[in-house]
């Protein structure tokens, strides 16, 4: 055996679909091409590479050198292609028959694309179950794949122990992992090479044969100051050639390399777990900052090595609860899985569009924009509205809707889906009879894919901007999760949080009018008696040309009942009996219409002058002109409209940032005798 340590090096790479064509270019630009042009000049310096296939895409369309330099490297053994799922799913929340697929959509390509099929697996944002050996190779053969040194510990073995790499298994189907060293990545790229060697050596001096180093490439061009440090003034260089002067001490490999060398450190039975980061941005705000604290007052402590394997957080999941909107995502991906199972066999553009349509990115958020990006969560949604698309004329045939009655969101409550050719109209009688789901085919388009305004753990650091301030090198990179940033003032009113479910078609019941400047302010209905109202659906009529569902909800002597005339060419009308009503009664109706342009909507054909405002009006149309869509919500009489951005305050690499999620409108009139009736159309 060699009396050098390897460090297995793996960096992985990836853009989620849908993302800004700037920023892939950027991307390009300043970091994955600089990084394979500086490592062909240092044939020695050998790793594992990581691709994700929304990268391959891209470069596909757009960048001829990419592949010229990274087959060059393959070519000469200098690079391992690593596999993975092709678009980047959380293997363990999509279907198994999925994962397959999205493993040999990888396998597949590398192969055409490169003449090699990978051994081992990029598992996504490094997210674990234990169900996954088995998940994983109950179709394909994956050898191994690297995991964070945090699963390790959790799993019970002592700090000292987490190198090498371990077999685990499920039902007998075995995978080798390594895993990853939580400091290496803390110093890699941002101290100088000395100081990482140094840390490498006193490794070595303990007895330590295999370290693995596994982190996003990114952060080698494209995480705030990299670009500058580690391209510009040098680092990767210095690095490279200071590895190369330690070679007789250190050896740089592919992953693989390290599992021919030498035997498995034994077997390891690893718990639900990701990275240390991801387990924290999981939780909610309250216990989230709390967690926060104990794991800062534990660094400080002499045995944190061993305790952080107690202090884990959550887990990816809580994502699904902690935002709604990702459990929707989550929702429809499973049952346009399902769908394309069921009745796209053979289709392979069906079942393209439903791998794209589990790309990770839109489903969570952390240290970047994630969910709160509203092209990523488009994106999502346009592909599997492409995927469920492509096998409606299976499924419906000559019929022109198709209603079910289904616990949707599996929250114990039976939902009703309208399913159509043109418009899907899913609507949640537990919540108001509202309708949470609004999707036009002919565009592919989520029309409901708002975000709600949910308090983050980041947000205390929005309100004391200098809390979390830290003393900054003038020579190396402070790393992304020490960076501060400055808050403009701006966005602390913008710290404003729903109070019930943002959904269109709520019927809000007031016993006197709600100040619109308050509307205007805060974007909610604060006097709602009727806001968390549960209706029952209690008949569903069929008629020539639509169907008609009718809902009831009771409080008290208030009786609700709304009916809505779903038609399937792209309109859906609301009535409603409203009883007691009086001289004081005000009956408010909200909408939340998300567009992907944030372009200023017509109020009676006139486009608003300003971002937000109250008129006197019976039509409101929301546009995407880039996508040639236009919803139209119109009445037959006047109502005092309040139409508002929705605005959130969201993390991000740069700092702070305002996203626009939608436009909220509200018709609200004082009615002594009856509600009048409310069109939305699509077009």
């Amino acid at each position: 055996m060699s009396k050098k340590i390897m460090l297995a090096l793996c960096i992985h790479s990836h853009q989620p679909v849908g993302n800004y064509a700037s920023v892939f270019e950027q991307g390009a630009r300043e970091c994955y091409l600089p990084f394979l042009r500086l490592l062909q000049e240092y044939p020695d310096i050998r790793a594992t590479l990581h691709y994700s296939g929304p990268l391959f895409e891209w470069f596909d369309q757009n960048s001829p050198e990419f592949f010229e330099l990274l087959t060059m490297l393959v070519e000469r053994s200098q690079v391992e292609l690593m596999g993975g799922g092709f678009y980047e799913p959380i293997l363990p929340v999509i279907p198994e028959r999925d994962v397959q697929k999205q493993i040999e959509y990888t396998e597949k390509y590398m192969k055409n694309r490169f003449g090699v099929v990978p051994s081992g697996m990029w598992c996504t944002e490094r997210i674990w179950d234990p169900s996954l050996p088995k998940k994983i190779n109950s179709g394909a053969k994956v050898e191994y794949t690297l995991l964070d040194d945090s699963h390790f510990l959790s799993a019970g073995l002592m700090p000292n122990d987490v190198h090498g790499y371990y077999i685990t298994e499920r039902e007998g189907y075995a995978l080798k992992v390594f895993p990853i060293d939580m400091h290496l990545r803390y110093l890699i790229p941002f101290k100088e090479p000395n100081e990482i060697i140094d840390y490498i050596l006193h490794l070595k001096a303990r007895g330590v044969k295999v370290i693995t180093y596994g982190d996003d490439g990114e952060k080698f061009g494209m995480w705030p100051g990299t670009f500058k440090w580690v391209i510009e003034q040098g680092w990767l260089r210095r690095f490279f050639d200071a590895m190369l002067k330690a070679s007789n001490e250190i050896e740089i490999v592919p992953l693989s390399y390290a599992l021919e060398r030498y035997p498995p450190n034994g077997h390891v039975y690893l718990p639900t777990a990701t990275y240390q980061e991801m387990m924290e941005w999981s939780l909610l705000a309250p216990q989230g900052r709390y967690y926060e604290e104990i794991v800062k007052k534990a660094k400080t402590e002499h045995d944190w090595d061993r305790k952080r394997a107690f202090l884990r957080g959550g887990m990816w999941d809580n994502f699904l609860s902690k935002y709604r909107e990702s459990n929707l995502m989550h929702k429809k991906m499973l049952k346009v899985s399902s769908l394309v199972q069921t009745y796209g066999q053979g289709s392979d553009d069906a079942m393209k569009h439903l791998l794209m349509g589990q790309c990770n990115c839109a489903y969570w958020h952390g240290l970047f924009g994630g969910i709160y990006i509203g092209a990523l969560r488009h994106a999502i949604y346009e592909n599997l509205l492409k995927a469920e698309q492509i096998i409606d004329e299976n499924r419906m045939g000559d019929c022109p809707w198709i209603v079910e009655q289904v616990d949707h969101d599996v929250d114990g409550y039976e939902e009703v889906l309208i399913s159509g050719k043109i418009l899907n109209c899913y609507i949640s009688p537990q919540d108001n009879a509202s309708v949470f789901g609004l999707e036009y085919k002919p565009k592919y388009y989520s029309l409901s894919n708002i975000l709600m305004r949910n308090p983050e753990i980041y947000h205390k650091d929005v309100l004391n901007p200098q809390a979390h301030k830290k003393k900054k090198s003038d020579e190396e990179p402070l790393s992304i999760h020490d960076i501060a940033h400055e808050t403009p003032e701006e966005f602390k009113e913008l710290l404003v949080y729903d109070t019930y479910r943002k959904n269109s078609f709520i019927t809000h019941y007031l016993e006197a009018p709600e100040s619109v400047e308050k509307i205007l302010k805060e974007n909610r209905i604060g006097t709602s008696l009727t806001a968390h109202l549960p209706f029952q659906l209690v008949s569903s009529v069929d008629n020539e040309d639509s169907v008609s569902l009718t809902f009831t909800g009771t409080q008290g002597t208030l009786e609700i009942s709304k009916t809505y005339r779903y038609d399937p060419l792209g309109s859906i009308t609301l009535s409603q009996l409203i009883s007691p009503l009086s001289d004081n009664t005000w009956i408010v109706i909200e909408w939340n219409i998300f567009t992907l342009t944030g372009e200023r909507p017509l109020v009676d054909t006139q486009t608003m002058e300003n971002d937000r405002g109250v008129y006197r009006a019976h039509c409101v149309e929301i546009k995407d002109s880039s996508s040639g869509l236009t919803v139209a919500i119109e009445s037959g009489s006047y109502w005092v409209v309040c139409i508002v951005p929705i605005e959130c305050v969201s993390q991000c690499e740069d700092g702070f940032e305002k996203t626009f999620q939608g436009w909220s409108v509200y018709f609200m009139q004082q009615c002594q005798k009856n509600v009048p009736d409310v069109t939305l159309k699509v077009f």
